[in-house]
């Protein structure tokens, strides 16, 4: 029996009782220690550190008031861990505290509390409310009563106890924000507890809680008057309504007890100037005890439903209610492969050495899926989910993890839910087994049911389905944290294809302003040089006047009495070409600047190009998703074949974190799913061959994902016994696919298992052997552009690759040109770039080879791969080869010539145009052309037949076509040039052109033109003189057709450009119609003689 303490001075006591306090948080931090869990010891010597400290009488006064709640705080922490630490993180806030810890600091402290939760009660006694206040009020009294008899409470009062609980710390919270003399921060505290003291109302009256409902509402009434009338309002009777809080957690927590009501209701009847405004009149006092004691034979006594005993197909049933919330929905198939995933990894720990805290772990998040799944109406998860829940529920009474055969159920259960969830999401169909699993949960429920926690420790044998089941490496055996603290928004998936597209139309222009400032520094570099030549020609002309005295008069210096002599004459020409000179050099000054200009705006430019390339690099990445999301589904496979082979074997996963493409991660899930039933199945030995081997009893699988490039490597290994070569060599004799003398090697034995409907197997199972479907598996990946190889060593294991390309939408470019045609081969596959001249050409049997540093290497030349036409091909030598690795080989790819390399963006061909092979899509260049992307190693890849059918037709038209005649233009006149190259152009020459005749010899070195149209008076080489050097060469460009056109009309201009072998001679300005006509004369003469000499 609790009684009131003798009187003692108040400054005193109320020291006494904080040392009391102190003492009693002091012993709650020893404990937290004792028990691992650092951020509760953390909060609990922060608040003593605090207590340290001499407050006044005054102050240490509410200072109790404000301490007699810790106590349920800590249990509540121990509730509800997420909740509970908002508690207690507000609580170290307030005011009168005066913590010392910045905002970071309590964001570090309120994660530790988060990650690490409480798995034991505090065992210290509750404080009790009248202790807390008996030495600054010793006029109140105290309660008495004894410990009565109490009814037995069931887990959904417990559950609805704990909700109400919530929602009273949600009270406390905002009462606690209130500092009594600042008027702003009563009324704001006061009217948010108002509004949650409602929301506590109506949470009761759901309950079952009627007679606290009742509670609730007077303190409500009393709390809006302190509302509407601020200056009431004092320190006391915040004291008064913290107090009465303390008396609803006791309640709450005691609410079964028989004279719990009477708890609840000591005070409200007082009426006293600090007291309530409203006291509780006597007649409600009566009417709210007979409540309560309803309440504590109802609710505390009331049990759930009897639990089925057969699991029907309702019961697991994954169809939604017509009525579905969609956001509810949208957010419930976001949180479910997480949640999932976490149950699955904490019951699997329970194999290997977990503790309670996997089953705590284990059970909060069942509670959540159950919750969830209620909510939005997916019965199969909420009944599965419901009984897992009762299980481990029973498991943490009873202090230890469940047995063996309990774990191997619990992993089931996991796997089902995983496959639930998947099947929600549209990734696969409902689990065959769910009705299966459900009901042997239920049995396990149910025999808890009847036997109680001794129901935990049967072990019964069971099938090594049940038991077998393998394990991932933890690099920690603390559970993370239910949800990632970074904050995420959703959207939409055609907003990010928006974004994604804009990025790449960004990065197409910005390459188009970087071309066209490329070829605008051009043209000012070739603009500087003309400037310098017209300083030069300045300075000549300047040299040229001052020698010769070109002046009709001098300048009249007589009256000076200078003669010649002793000062310069000038007239307008010194005048005129000095500042024809100064012009000149201001011309090239200012070019100099602009080209300054050009520099820096190319600069930025770059950094432009860039910054979208970086724009679009992060928009790919929410394309992206992390391997580690199908590992799940990877890991419940292979459970799955150990049960039904009844191996023990281990799976590790390495590279997990990669994150790729979403298409191309699923379309992985199937080959290596198929790879890891394989691996158990053939693979893995039993459990008492791996003994006689002197293998570890368990098996091991690694499956490691690694990034190469644009590519993604797969490899799964096993420790089994490898390929049984005898077995494939008899098999293969069998189909007929080799003779019984027949020599073959390992490596050719490994290939036969990749044709299909190979199998060494005589008996189907429901696994795959390593021959049945493998080729299925070796189709698959080269659909996709891929490779595999098998590599076995007899006795220990084997080790599949597999290699796939990941989609491009940006990559490095070569530009090339082939057949007249200007393409871009991306970089997939290059090893190297060689010059031609580097190559050495051989035949080896009958084979084209190129021998490249020393190394012979299969050649092939990409117009052949191409099939360009005859005569659309260069007839100029190979300009570089590419050496390019494709399926374990490589090959050297020759090449007209290399252009350039730059970053691309691949766009689709689009849906009228199918997949062509060798072909990845189309690129937009810098000068707006639209140039093919080849991707060489499938264009090696390709069969020959495929590419036929796809360039048959063009190869038939191509040769019906011919290349466009070739036409130079010489002239010294730049206007005259453009305009005939305009004019030829549009008449559908191809134009080449030249500034004089030595020009025009250097490029007839290099070129074949069909053409040629030169002025007669030219520097350095004038027409007449270009013709006869023409005319003298002993190549085919001697008998090239000349036309002259000139502004010389005279017939012994005519006669010399006749004797020097011009084909035809127009004076300007010539009729444009005259000499097209003229031209398609020559070339058809020129036709006719080629003609005649084939």
């Amino acid at each position: 029996m609790n009684t009131t303490p003798p009187p003692l001075p108040a400054e005193n006591a109320t020291g006494a009782a904080i040392e009391e306090q102190l003492g009693r948080i002091q012993q709650l931090a020893d404990q937290a220690a004792s028990e691992g869990l650092y951020g509760l010891q953390d909060v609990n010597l922060l608040l003593a550190e605090a207590l340290q400290e001499n407050p006044s009488a005054a102050e240490a006064a509410d200072l109790l008031t404000l301490l007699s709640t810790w106590h349920e705080l800590i249990n509540g922490y121990r509730h509800q861990p997420l909740h509970g630490t908002q508690a207690l993180i507000e609580f170290l806030r307030h005011p009168q505290l005066k913590i010392p810890l910045t905002e970071d600091e309590f964001a570090l402290l309120q994660e530790q509390l988060v990650t690490e939760p409480p798995c034991f009660e505090a065992q210290l006694p509750p404080t009790d409310d009248n202790t807390a206040t008996v030495a600054a009020r010793p006029e109140q009294e105290t309660e008495s009563g004894t410990d009565p008899a109490s009814v037995p409470v069931s887990p959904v009062a417990q559950e609805l106890v704990d909700l109400l609980l919530l929602e009273s710390e949600r009270v406390r919270t905002y009462l606690h924000s209130i500092i009594a003399d600042d008027k702003n921060s009563v009324g704001t505290g006061l009217q948010q507890a108002q509004d949650e003291l409602e929301r506590l109302v109506n949470a009761s009256v759901t309950a079952g809680f009627e007679g606290l409902a009742a509670i609730c509402v007077h303190v409500g009434n009393n709390i809006q008057h302190f509302v509407e009338h601020l200056d009431s309002f004092n320190s006391a009777r915040l004291d008064l309504l913290l107090i009465w809080l303390n008396r609803v957690t006791q309640y709450l927590s005691t609410f079964n007890e028989a004279d719990a009501g009477q708890k609840i209701l000591t005070g409200l009847t007082d009426a006293h100037p600090d007291g309530w405004i409203f006291p509780l009149p006597d007649e409600e006092v009566r009417s709210i005890l007979a409540q309560m004691r309803t309440t504590s034979t109802t609710v505390g006594a009331q049990s759930e439903p009897a639990r089925a005993q057969t699991a029907s197909d309702d019961d697991v049933s994954l169809i939604l209610p017509d009525d579905v919330n969609p956001e509810l929905l949208e957010l419930l198939l976001h949180e479910l492969p997480g949640h999932t995933l976490q149950f699955s990894e904490a019951v699997q720990r329970l194999q290997f050495g977990g503790d309670n805290r996997d089953i705590e772990l284990a059970q909060r998040v069942a509670h959540t899926l159950k919750g969830s799944a209620n909510t939005v109406g997916v019965k199969g998860i909420a009944h599965l989910t419901h009984q897992l829940e009762d299980i481990l529920i029973a498991c943490a009474k009873a202090r230890k993890p469940p047995g063996r055969a309990l774990t191997g159920a619990l992993i089931n259960a996991a796997d089902c839910l995983e496959a639930m969830s998947e099947s929600l999401s549209n990734f696969s169909p409902p689990p065959d087994d769910a009705r299966a699993v459900l009901q042997d949960i239920l049995d396990w429920a149910n025999r808890i049911d009847r036997q109680g926690l001794s129901a935990l420790d049967t072990d019964a044998t069971q099938s090594a389905a049940r038991t077998n089941v393998t394990r991932t490496p933890e690099t920690s055996k603390n559970p993370a944290p239910l949800e990632s603290q970074k904050p995420r928004i959703r959207v939409a998936s055609e907003h990010i294809e928006n974004l994604f597209r804009l990025s790449g139309e960004s990065i197409i222009v910005n390459s188009q302003a970087l071309s066209n400032s490329r070829r605008m520094r051009t043209q000012v570099q070739a603009m500087q040089r003309q400037f310098t030549l017209l300083q030069q020609l300045a300075d000549e002309l300047e040299q040229l006047i001052d020698l010769k005295d070109l002046t009709g008069r001098a300048i009249d210096t007589s009256d000076q009495g200078f003669d010649t002599l002793e000062m310069d004459q000038y007239n307008e020409l010194h005048t005129a070409s000095r500042r024809m000179a100064e012009a000149a050099l201001d011309a090239r000054e200012i070019s100099l600047d602009i080209n300054k200009e050009l520099t820096v705006l190319s600069e930025v430019l770059d950094d432009q190009q860039r910054l979208a390339i970086e724009t679009q690099e992060e928009v790919m990445q929410t394309r992206l998703v992390a391997i580690a999301t199908i590992a799940p589904r990877l890991q419940r496979s292979f459970r799955q074949a150990c049960r039904l082979t009844g191996k023990l074997s281990e799976l590790t996963l390495l590279g997990e974190n990669i994150l790729i493409d979403a298409d191309t991660l699923n379309a992985l899930i199937d080959p290596i799913m198929h790879l890891l039933r394989n691996a158990v199945d053939h693979g893995i030995e039993s459990e008492e061959q791996r003994l006689l081997l002197g293998k570890p009893q368990i098996g091991a699988i690694v499956l490691e994902f690694e990034r190469e490039g644009n590519n993604i490597k797969v490899c799964c290994t096993d420790d089994g016994h490898g390929l049984d070569y005898a077995a494939i060599r008899a098999t293969a004799l069998k189909r007929g696919e080799l003779q019984p003398d027949q020599a073959i090697s390992e490596e050719q034995l490994q290939q036969l298992l990749l044709r299909p409907n190979f199998s060494t197997r005589s008996v189907t199972s429901q696994t795959s052997g390593r021959g049945v479907g493998m080729d299925a598996v070796h189709a698959q990946i080269i659909a996709q552009g891929g490779s595999l190889i098998l590599n076995s060593e007899t006795g220990k294991g084997l080790t599949v690759t597999m290699t796939i390309p990941l989609p491009l939408s940006l990559t490095h470019a070569l530009l090339i040109d082939t057949g007249g045609y200007r393409l871009a081969v991306a970089n997939k596959g290059i090893v190297q770039i060689y010059h031609a001249g580097e190559a050495e050409a051989i035949t080896e049997e009958g084979l084209e080879q190129l021998r490249l540093e020393g190394v012979c290497h299969a050649s092939v030349k990409l117009d052949d791969l191409l099939h360009i036409p005859e005569q659309r091909r260069s007839q100029r030598p190979y300009g570089a080869v590419l050496l390019v690795k494709t399926q374990g080989q490589t090959t050297a790819v020759q090449v007209d010539a290399l252009i350039d390399s730059q970053d691309v963006v691949i766009k689709s061909l689009g849906r009228y145009i199918g997949k062509i092979p060798g072909f990845i899509g189309a690129t937009i260049l810098g000068d707006g052309t639209v140039t093919p992307v080849l991707d060489l190693p499938e264009l090696l890849r390709a069969p020959t037949r495929a590419l036929d059918s796809f360039h048959a037709q063009p190869m038939i038209q191509a040769k019906l076509e011919t290349t466009l005649p070739t036409v130079m233009v010489v002239d010294d006149s730049l206007s005259q040039r453009r305009a005939l190259e305009q004019l030829l152009e549009d008449a559908g020459f191809k134009v080449l052109t030249a500034r004089d005749g030595i020009e025009a010899a250097e490029l007839l070195a290099l070129n074949k033109p069909d053409l040629l149209l030169t002025d007669l008076e030219m520097p350095r080489m004038n027409g007449i003189e270009l013709t006869a050097h023409i005319r003298t060469q002993n190549n085919r460009n001697s008998r090239l057709p000349v036309i002259m056109i000139t502004s010389r009309s005279t017939q012994k201009h005519r006669l010399m450009a006749e004797d020097a072998g011009i084909d035809a001679y127009f004076t300007k300005p010539v009729s444009d119609q005259e000499l097209l006509l003229e031209m398609q004369h020559l070339l058809e003469q020129t036709q006719d003689r080629g003609n005649q000499v084939a």
